[in-house]
C-alpha cells in the first residue's frame, strides 16, 4: 500500500464534513460489525453447549472488559496525540507518542495479566456465578489474560493507525483477525481433525492466537515506513515518562469512563442472576447485549471517525470546522443507529432463537433488545459527542456525565424498577434505556458550551524528538 497523499488531508482538513466523516468511518464500521459477527459466531458456537456455556461467557466478558478497558488510557491520548501532531504537521511528536504508547502496552500487561489470573475466581463469585457457570468462566478468564498483551497491542496498533487518520488498515488487519478466530474456534471448541473438544476454552485459545497474529501485523506495518508516521523500536524503548504523563492524563479520564460503565454493567449483571428468571435472563442479556452492538458499533465507529477529524482540525487552528464536525456526525450516527435498532425491534424473537432454542430466554431477551433499541438515537449523539471532546484532549468532563448517568442514576433506578416496583428484569432493561436519554441530553449541554476546544496539548524537547516541524505525510 503506498505512502497516503495530500489527498487525506485535503478530505479531513478542508473537503466536505460528510464526506470526511464517511472517509474515515466506512472502514471503522466494516471492522466494527466484523467484530460483532465473531462475538456473535462465539456465543452460536458456545451455545451448542447449553445455557451455562453461554452465561460463563458472558459474564467472564464483563469481567474481563473491566480490565481490558484500561487501555482506553492509553490509546485514547494516542489517538489524540497523534491526531494533534499530525494536524500541526509535527510528525516527529506523533511518531514518539505512537512509540511510548506501544511501551505503556507491554507495562500494563505485565501488572494485568497476574492480576487477571488470581482474581478471576473472586470476581466471577461476586457477581453471583452458580458452580456450572464458575466452572467453565473460569479457565475461559484465565487464558485470556495470558494472552492479554495481544489484545492490547492490537487495540493499540488499531488506535495509531486512526489518530494518523487510516482507518483501511486496520480493516485489513482486523478482518485477518477474525478470520482466525472463526477458524481457531471451529476447530478447538468442537475438536475437529487432530484438534483436542475443549468448549468454552477452546473459544478462549482462539482468540488469543487471533489477537497475536493481529499484534504483529500491526507492529510490521507500523514498522515498514509505509504509512504517514513509523513506529520503530527505539521509539518504543526509550521510555520518556513526560510524554507516558501526557497520553495517560488525556487518557485516563476516557479509561474510567468505560471502567464505570463496565462496573455498571457488572452491578446490573449481579442484579439479572438474582431476579425470578434467574439463569434464563442471565443467559439472555450476553445475547442481547451483541445483537444491540450491531446499533451501537456503527455509531461507536462514527464517533471514532470525529475523534481523528475533530483532534486534526483543533491542531490545524480550526475549532469551527471541529465542533461542526461532531454535530454533523451526531446527526449521521442517530440515522444509522436508530435504522438498525427498529430492525433489531421487529426481528426480536427470531434473532434470539438463532442463538438458543429455550423459550425463556428467547422470551426475556427479545424483550431486551426492544426496549434498549427504543433509546439508541440518543445513544448515539451521548456517544459521537463524548468521542468528539475525546479528540480535543477533552475527557474529564465526559467521564463525569458517565458516572453520573451510568452509575449514580442507572444502578440505584434498576434495583428500583427490577426488585421494589416488582418489574424483576423489565425494570433493569428500562433503567438503562432512560439513562441512555439521560446522558445524551448532559453531553450535548456540554459540548454545545464549547470548552473543549480550549484544550491545549504539551510540546516536548529532547534529544529524541526534533521540534522543527515538517509537512506530515498523513494528508
Amino acid at each position: 500500500m503506498p505512502k497516503p497523499s495530500i489527498s487525506r488531508e485535503q478530505k479531513l482538513l478542508h473537503g466536505n464534513i460528510l464526506r470526511g466523516v464517511w472517509y474515515l468511518a466506512w472502514p471503522i464500521v466494516i471492522q466494527s460489525l466484523l467484530h460483532v459477527f465473531m462475538g456473535m459466531a462465539d456465543l452460536r458456537m458456545v451455545s451448542g453447549l447449553g445455557h451455562e456455556a453461554i452465561a460463563a461467557v458472558g459474564i467472564g466478558r464483563q469481567v474481563i472488559m473491566i480490565i481490558l478497558v484500561m487501555i482506553l488510557a492509553v490509546s485514547a491520548g494516542a489517538t489524540a496525540v497523534v491526531a494533534r501532531k499530525l494536524g500541526e504537521r509535527n510528525t516527529e511528536e506523533a511518531e514518539s507518542a505512537a512509540g511510548q504508547a506501544m511501551m505503556l502496552v507491554i507495562l500494563f500487561a505485565m501488572v494485568m495479566t497476574p492480576l487477571g489470573i488470581l482474581s478471576s475466581r473472586t470476581l466471577l463469585l461476586i457477581l453471583g456465578a452458580e458452580p456450572e457457570v464458575l466452572a467453565l468462566g473460569l479457565p475461559y478468564m484465565q487464558i485470556f489474560f495470558t494472552g492479554i498483551v495481544f489484545f492490547l497491542g492490537n487495540f493499540m496498533c488499531k488506535a495509531i493507525f486512526q489518530g494518523a487518520g487510516d482507518t483501511k488498515t486496520p480493516l485489513y488487519i482486523n478482518t485477518i483477525v477474525n478470520i482466525v478466530n472463526l477458524l481457531g474456534n471451529f476447530l478447538l471448541i468442537y475438536g475437529v481433525w487432530i484438534f483436542p473438544e475443549l468448549g468454552v476454552r477452546g473459544a478462549a485459545i482462539a482468540s488469543v492466537i487471533s489477537r497475536f497474529v493481529g499484534t504483529s501485523l500491526g507492529v510490521m506495518a507500523l514498522n515498514s515506513n509505509r504509512y504517514a508516521i513509523k513506529l520503530t523500536f527505539k521509539s518504543v524503548f526509550r521510555l520518556s515518562i513526560p510524554e507516558m504523563k501526557e497520553m495517560l492524563r488525556i487518557g485516563t479520564p476516557t479509561a474510567f469512563q468505560g471502567v464505570s460503565r463496565n462496573i455498571s454493567t457488572l452491578l446490573l449483571v449481579s442484579m439479572i442472576t438474582r431476579t425470578a428468571a434467574g439463569g434464563f435472563a442471565a443467559a439472555a442479556f450476553p445475547i442481547g447485549m451483541k445483537v444491540n452492538q450491531f446499533a451501537i458499533m456503527p455509531g461507536l465507529a462514527i464517533g471514532q471517525a470525529t475523534t481523528t477529524l475533530v483532534g486534526m482540525n483543533l491542531g490545524a487552528s480550526n475549532p469551527d470546522r471541529a465542533e461542526k464536525s461532531g454535530w454533523t456526525a451526531s446527526k449521521v450516527g442517530s440515522i444509522v443507529m436508530a435504522t438498525i435498532a427498529g430492525i433489531s425491534f421487529i426481528f426480536a424473537p427470531q434473532i434470539m432463537s438463532f442463538f438458543t432454542q429455550e423459550p425463556e430466554v428467547i422470551t426475556i431477551g427479545a424483550t431486551f433488545i426492544r426496549v434498549v433499541a427504543l433509546a439508541e438515537p440518543f445513544h448515539a449523539v451521548g456517544l459521537i459527542l463524548s468521542k468528539s471532546m475525546q479528540g480535543a484532549g477533552y475527557t474529564l468532563m465526559p467521564f463525569y456525565l458517565t458516572v453520573f448517568s451510568w452509575l449514580i442514576v442507572r444502578v440505584p433506578l434498576a434495583y428500583i424498577l427490577a426488585f421494589l416496583v416488582g418489574l424483576e428484569s423489565n425494570g433493569i432493561w428500562i433503567s438503562i434505556n432512560l439513562t441512555f436519554i439521560l446522558q445524551a441530553i448532559l453531553v450535548a449541554i456540554t459540548f454545545k458550551r464549547g470548552n473543549w476546544k480550549k484544550t491545549k496539548l504539551k510540546t516536548y524537547e529532547s534529544k529524541n524528538i526534533r521540534t522543527d516541524s515538517k509537512p506530515s505525510q498523513s494528508g
